[in-house]
């Protein structure tokens, strides 16, 4: 039978002043039972920040966690996971969900959260066989010049660009690139340069990445934006009306990356902060 999980990241923050936070773990919520923290981080990412971390200072920073949420009146998820983004520790916002049967689904969905949010080294083995389209190598490269774009999911606390960002309720989903300033920034792209018998692929594609988008949105909350950033041929502009009348639906603003005045207003919806200083 399968049991349904909730959870957050647990996050640290060794420099407010500057905004810096890291992922070190997540409070996994099942119905029935007490919040279990979860440290992942190795104590050589907290060395990295501060070199007086140790096991027993790690273990002694989970058992607050805990004590946090045994102590809360509160006795739903969402008021738990409230009180904890009131310290700090995660964002109310970005909760996730998953399924698992046994002892031994579940510690592989744990392990897939860690490599996902946590892990230092997930940073090659997450690129790593990540087939990319001519247009997202494009973003990228354009970001990359920006001096904006990320390579950690932590890169999100960090104003930074960071690309094929996990759905935190959906894993197996991605969002193109995210950005996140005050809302998150959802970009979804669709490269339209193929062959002519592969046309029919790309509705197929842009359902996907609709889907994905309205599952994120609804992990980020309220003010996330959508957007969409297309490149179409001019021999298949005719062809691919629906496909954008589908994007515009589901809320996206769509933007044509063979234009560059719809470009330009792309990068300022997209990183709005940095277009700013641009």
């Amino acid at each position: 039978m399968n049991t349904t999980y909730h959870y957050v990241v647990l996050r640290l923050a060794p420099e407010k002043m500057r905004g810096e936070v890291i992922n070190v773990g997540v409070v996994l919520f099942k119905n029935g039972e007490s919040p279990r923290p979860i440290a992942m981080a190795t104590l050589n990412k907290l060395r990295a920040i501060d070199s007086s971390w140790s096991t027993s200072r790690l273990n002694k920073w989970v058992e607050n966690i805990a004590a946090i949420l045994n102590g809360s009146k509160n006795t739903t998820i969402t008021r738990q996971i409230e009180t904890l983004e009131q310290f700090g520790f995660c964002e109310a916002k970005a909760v996730g969900m998953f399924y698992a049967e046994s002892n031994e689904e579940l510690n592989k969905r744990l392990l897939e959260i860690k490599q996902l949010y946590v892990s230092n080294s997930s940073k090659s083995e997450k690129t790593k066989g990540v087939k990319r389209t001519r247009l997202q190598t494009a973003l990228r490269d354009k970001f990359k010049k920006m001096h904006i774009l990320g390579g950690e999911i932590d890169d999100l606390n960090k104003h930074l660009v960071v690309s094929n960002v996990p759905i935190p309720s959906c894993p197996d989903l991605k969002s193109d690139f995210v950005y996140k300033n005050g809302v998150y920034r959802i970009t979804q792209t669709i490269d339209y340069r193929v062959a002519p018998d592969s046309l029919h692929n790309k509705l197929s594609e842009a359902c996907v990445k609709s889907t994905a988008a309205e599952l994120a949105a609804k992990d980020y909350g309220k003010g996330t934006l959508r957007l969409a950033v297309l490149d179409i041929p001019e021999e298949y502009v005719a062809s691919t009306d629906t496909h954008i009348d589908l994007l515009l639906a589901q809320g996206f603003e769509v933007f044509h990356f063979n234009d560059q005045q719809s470009m330009a207003s792309y990068i300022q919806k997209a990183a709005p902060a940095i277009a700013s200083v641009n």
